[in-house]
């Protein structure tokens, strides 16, 4: 269904089922009506805002913002745990709380060893409180028996100084003598610590005599005073009657029984020789000779073959006939008694360094006993340092450069004569190549300019 409405009317709708197809449609005219504009704030309670008395109706309504005490408070997590005694708060679901957490202000506590620990209190604590020891040196002198170093009533250690062991105390751990390395009335401290007294009997002194009947003497066990002794019989084979080697065995003896001190032998005659270590066969020895080896006598069968050689590296004539060379010739099998010679016949002979390569040869019938080779003639020169090339060479001219003649092809400009008038022309270029002079001169153009203007 649909209906109108004037201004300062009022439709009611009537009950029953309806499509949603009607409508209510205001329409102007009627009347002249007087509108109110109102503001309000938002509260904790709703409100209604309707027109004062004396106007028809609202033009408007502004609702302030939510006031700043009011905030969304969902997010809060703080119980009443969480906050002071004597203070409040909103919770997240609105409600006001009043805090429980205890206010402890500033708590101090001592710590000894009768109070090695304190319990905080739970609650809320205004940094000023502390927990703190009372701090005690102690020094301690190590003794025989155990020590406990525990300090003074409610006082903590804080360092002990202790003492080196007493001078009287040694550290005995390294001792390994036992009774049985201790003489008898003797006392030591082993390394346990426990008391050991000696049980090595003191013999003082005993002697005895050794000969060749009587050749040992057991010596008692314990300690001897060094005042006893063990002696020996003996006599001396000097040198007033010595022992002559023979080829035969020898047994000396001590015609008394005793020892003997020493016996003098004498050396084995001159006429002797230890032949053992001789290895020469009869062909090592001169014919007509003879030599012990090994204990034998031995006769040489060495010829003797001395002779002198002559080579020479090139053929000679002697008389009307020509010698073939001769280089090398086999020395005779043989004893040469030292007056053979060997010879070449040998001549010196000088060169000079060329600019091509030389072999220098003997005479005939001789071998160079020595070459000597004079220096370099003075007008060669090591060229192999210079560094120029052609282009720095004046042309025409010549130059040796590491061994290579080189012919110049630097260009000769001769005497330089060049002119600059300052107005077209302010510079001029110098020819590449060499000058042997010159000038560069500016005339008097820009002179005769001025004095034109």
């Amino acid at each position: 269904m649909n209906a109108t409405v004037k201004e300062g009317e009022s439709y009611t709708v009537p009950a029953g089922y309806h499509n949603g197809s009607g409508t209510v449609t205001g329409v102007a005219g009627g009347g002249n009506y007087k509108l109110q504009t109102k503001s309000v704030t938002p509260t904790t309670q709703q409100q209604s805002v309707t027109p004062d008395s004396g106007y028809y109706g609202l033009s408007g309504v502004t609702v302030a913002s939510i006031p700043e005490a009011y905030q969304d408070v969902t997010s809060v997590t703080a119980s009443a745990g969480d906050v002071l005694a004597n203070k409040v708060i909103v919770t997240s679901t609105g409600a006001v709380v009043a805090g429980t957490m205890p206010n402890n202000g500033a708590i101090s506590r001592t710590l000894n060893t009768n109070t090695p620990s304190v319990t905080v209190p739970a609650g809320y604590h205004n940094g000023s409180g502390t927990v703190s020891i009372t701090l005690e040196s102690k020094e301690a002198t190590p003794t025989k028996e155990q020590q406990v170093i525990a300090p003074s009533t409610g006082k903590v250690l804080s360092d002990v100084l202790v003492n080196p062991i007493p001078d009287e105390y040694q550290d005995v751990s390294a001792v390994t003598a036992d009774s049985n390395a201790v003489l008898e009335g003797y006392d030591i401290v082993d390394a346990n610590g426990d008391i050991v007294s000696g049980a090595i009997p003191v013999i003082q002194s005993e002697s005895a005599t050794l000969n060749v009947a009587t050749d040992t003497y057991q010596i008692e066990t314990g300690y001897h005073d060094g005042l006893g002794s063990v002696t020996v019989a003996y006599s001396e084979i000097d040198a007033s009657n010595p022992v002559i080697p023979s080829t035969e065995p020898q047994v000396i003896t001590d015609a008394d029984g005793g020892f003997l001190s020493s016996v003098y032998v004498d050396a084995i005659p001159s006429n002797y020789i230890d032949t053992s270590d001789a290895t020469a066969a009869a062909a090592d020895i001169i014919n007509g000779k003879s030599a012990y080896v090994d204990g034998s006598l031995v006769f040489g069968t060495m010829p003797n073959a001395t002779t002198d050689i002559v080579l020479f590296p090139n053929p000679i004539t002697i008389g009307q006939e020509t010698v073939a060379a001769r280089t090398s010739e086999i020395i005779s099998q043989g004893y040469h008694d030292g007056t053979g010679i060997a010879r070449i016949i040998v001549e010196p002979a000088t060169a000079t360094p060329t600019k091509q390569t030389q072999t220098i040869y003997p005479s005939d019938g001789h071998t160079l006993s020595y070459v000597t080779v004079n220096p370099i003639p003075a007008n060669y020169i090591d060229t192999s340092d210079a560094t120029a090339k052609a282009s720095d060479i004046l042309e025409g001219t010549t130059a040796y450069i590491n061994g290579q003649l080189v012919t110049g092809t630097m260009e000769n400009n001769g005497a330089t004569a060049l002119t600059m008038d300052g107005l077209t022309t302010t510079s001029v270029t110098i020819a590449a190549g060499y000058t042997s002079g010159g000038t560069v001169s500016l005339t008097d153009d820009i002179e005769q300019a001025l004095a034109a203007i």
